[in-house]
């Protein structure tokens, strides 16, 4: 019978597939042989944290994740069981699942993000969105320009939108690198994801991101010569994009955003008519629309997260959403008061992104893995290192690390 005498060797090789997970996972969203990555890795975990006491103190000593958890397991069991009174029962066992997947991808990057390997992990994220972006921009971008589509040959989210949010979201990911290691590197990033995110012609992550980084920039402190250089790049690529086709295109379609406001309203106000016939409990876990908008469009999504837990789970599940990320805005407070504000713009873009996209975020891994849980799973870990700034700052009094697990 197999003894674990060496557990710190299930935490090492389970970390070591969780980091290859995350980069593949940002390029293969969803695929089978990705996935088997996860699964090994959350049952390499659980060895570990069962066996290994160092982990287990380092895990029951960040409220912040036990609290969070709490609430994500409150709010996943909830909708998980509500599939008893949905269209298909059946489906609860599925939901379950669904939801322990999830639950044990927090717990890995929380993990990872409370130990050495923070960057690490942040490092593999930012590579491989970076890698499908350009991938993207090689083989489809006619299409992805043309038809806001994307090909056969894509690998990842179908949705143009999503892949904006992707992108979006590993332009913060460069930024916390950059912030902490001081590794310029990081932000040679910035202007590929950038012109992806035009490229994709998507104004709704576009402005989630500007609101973001507007929300936590600290306007009364003095700019750092990085700050100049990175508005400078940014305003060359935004006079380079404004002077050109692409350009034209993404100004016409911040252009139709009224006219075609209308046909998202449409589908909120037929979402709310079915939410106030069930306004307690909602229809159940497997619940979609099929409404037909007056352009003749089939919808199935409530284009809006919110829509759609309201949708699904009544007024009971949307208290529960509530809370879970209640208790996020107040750690993206506390996150941006401690100098780590790119962790709160990251959870700031998540809120505005979904107001207007998705439908729910319960699944197989899928991109809002990344899109919605990532920004959790970041506010709840507590780095045990003082934001970068040139020279080794003392840490805060009362901040004094858990047992961190060795590389």
């Amino acid at each position: 019978m197999f003894t674990f005498s060496k557990p710190e060797r299930l935490y090492r090789l389970g970390s070591a597939l969780f980091l290859a997970f995350a980069f593949f996972s940002a390029i293969f969203c969803g695929q089978t042989r990705v996935n088997n990555l996860f699964h090994l890795a959350a049952l390499l975990w659980l060895g570990a944290v069962f066996t290994w006491p160092p982990l287990r103190r380092q895990l029951l000593t960040n409220r912040q994740a036990l609290r969070g958890g709490g609430l994500a397991l409150m709010f996943l069991l909830y909708y998980s069981l509500s599939a008893l009174w949905g269209e298909t029962p059946g489906d609860m066992s599925s939901a379950l699942t669904h939801s322990a997947y999830i639950l044990l991808y927090l717990a890995w990057l929380v993990t990872l993000l409370d130990g050495e390997r923070r960057h690490q992990l942040q490092w593999a994220m930012l590579a491989g969105i970076t890698a499908l972006c350009l991938y993207l921009t090689l083989v489809d971008a006619p299409s992805i320009y043309h038809l806001r589509e994307t090909t056969a040959r894509n690998p990842g989210p179908s949705n143009v939108i999503d892949l904006a949010g992707y992108a979006a979201l590993a332009i913060l990911l460069s930024l916390m690198i950059f912030r902490d290691t001081g590794q310029k590197a990081a932000l040679c990033f910035i202007p590929p994801l950038l012109a992806f995110m035009v490229l994709t012609q998507s104004r709704g992550p576009l402005i989630a991101l500007a609101l973001a980084v507007a929300a936590v920039t600290p306007y009364r402190q003095r700019p750092g010569r990085w700050l100049w250089a990175l508005l400078a790049g940014a305003l060359v690529v935004a006079f380079v994009i404004v002077y050109s086709t692409v350009g034209e295109m993404l100004i016409a379609r911040f252009g139709e955003l009224y006219q075609q406001s209308f046909v998202r309203i449409s589908i909120w106000r037929h979402s709310l008519a079915l939410i106030e016939q069930a306004p307690f409990f909602g229809y159940g876990f497997d619940k979609q629309l099929n409404f037909l908008n007056y352009t003749g469009e089939l919808n199935h999504t409530t284009h809006s997260l919110y829509l759609g837990a309201l949708l699904k789970g009544g007024g009971v599940g949307f208290l529960l959403l509530l809370a879970l990320l209640g208790y996020g805005a107040r750690l993206a407070c506390q996150h941006g008061r401690e100098g780590r504000r790119w962790e709160a713009a990251m959870f700031i873009f998540m809120l505005v992104f979904y107001c207007s996209q998705g439908m729910f975020v319960i699944a197989n891994p899928a991109e809002f893995w990344y899109l919605f849980w990532l920004p959790l799973a970041m506010l709840w870990s507590q780095p045990k290192r003082p934001p970068f700034s040139g020279t080794r700052a003392a840490a805060p009094p009362g901040s004094s690390p858990a047992p961190v697990p060795p590389r």
